[in-house]
């Protein structure tokens, strides 16, 4: 009989990706809001911090091909198990290209990168003077971060929905 329950590493992995996304978007709404000093500095944190997220969801979804998660159980309907994998799909997806769209924002407008103070990423520059693509990539970090917050809340509101509603222990027997 397969385990209910995800391997440790994908738990590991998951829950680490969710503290950073919280930090990183406490950064960038933070950097949004305030004054023009405290916003380069929380913009630099947020890119620097970008990097991260980015390698953690790599990894992650290589365990997830290595380790496919575990089934659902068969009490959910089919309605249910497309909805999860469709929110998983997206979540993955957007994991993805949010730091990969604030990186080529980054190297349209910022300087060099140096992951927590200590190594130097070599990022090309992009800078030129057709902004097309900063355009792109700026747009499409500030609108994925707003789908990425909803997906997430969605997210959350359907494992509190298991946990405390259904009690079908679904979460805690899965996930923690």
């Amino acid at each position: 009989m397969t385990s209910a329950r995800y391997t440790a590493p994908a738990r590991i992995l998951h829950w680490l990706i969710a503290a950073l996304l919280i930090v990183q978007i406490a950064l960038g709404l933070g950097a949004d809001g305030a004054p023009r000093a405290r916003s380069e500095v929380l913009g630099h944190l947020h890119a620097q911090l970008g990097v991260v997220p980015l390698a953690l969801i790599l990894v992650r979804i290589g365990w997830r091909i290595a380790a496919p998660p575990p089934p659902l159980p068969a009490s959910l309907g089919a309605w249910q198990r497309r909805g999860a994998a469709g929110v998983h799909r997206a979540l993955y997806a957007l994991l993805f290209a949010m730091p990969v769209s604030g990186l080529v924002v980054w190297m349209w407008i910022g300087g060099p990168l140096v992951l927590m103070g200590l190594v130097p990423l070599p990022l090309p520059r992009l800078a030129g003077e057709d902004e097309f693509w900063l355009s792109v990539a700026g747009y499409a970090h500030e609108w994925g971060a707003w789908a990425l917050m909803g997906l997430a809340a969605g997210h959350i509101a359907a494992a509190l929905w298991h946990q405390l509603v259904r009690r079908d222990r679904l979460i805690s027997e899965r996930m923690l």
